[in-house]
């Protein structure tokens, strides 16, 4: 039952992101259009902070995947790789609004808890709780910057 759940739950995460995808492609998509904050970065940063948003992107994968045989092992080591020894390097923070960087310092910290409460026995329904925190903060984070790189 609770892998239906799961199941419906990440359906629901990817057609909200396709559809939001098709909504901005329909306003255009450029620069201001979809009204986020432009967060401007020299190319190397703006590379660095999308490489450790695929990172986390792949961690939910690999989470929501192992969650179906109930394999808390591999949910264990997905969350720990995107947890906060995963962030960017330190020196790119003065880049960075702050906001911005709370919402990612909380997003990695959710990662590291989550993997800590795997590795105590967290029941597999709390782990869809724990994702929908976790992807509350990425759809924040998306919804309010863009990264451009000046």
């Amino acid at each position: 039952m609770w892998a239906t759940r799961l199941s419906l739950a990440a359906a629901i995460l990817l057609g909200g992101f396709v559809v939001g995808c098709g909504e901005r492609a329909q306003r255009g998509g450029g620069a201001g259009a979809d009204g986020r904050e432009a967060i401007r970065v020299p190319a190397e940063a703006r590379d660095a902070v999308l490489l450790e948003m695929r990172t986390m992107l792949g961690s939910l994968h690999d989470l929501l995947t192992a969650s179906v045989p109930g394999d808390a092992v591999a949910m264990q080591a997905a969350a720990k790789r995107s947890g906060l020894g995963a962030a960017a390097d330190t020196a790119l923070e003065h880049l960075l609004p702050e906001k911005f960087l709370q919402l990612g310092v909380a997003t990695h910290q959710q990662f590291d808890d989550l993997a800590a409460a795997l590795g105590a026995g967290l029941p597999r329904d709390s782990v869809v709780v724990r994702l929908s925190r976790i992807t509350g903060n990425c759809v924040a984070c998306h919804a309010a910057y863009r990264l451009e790189a000046r």
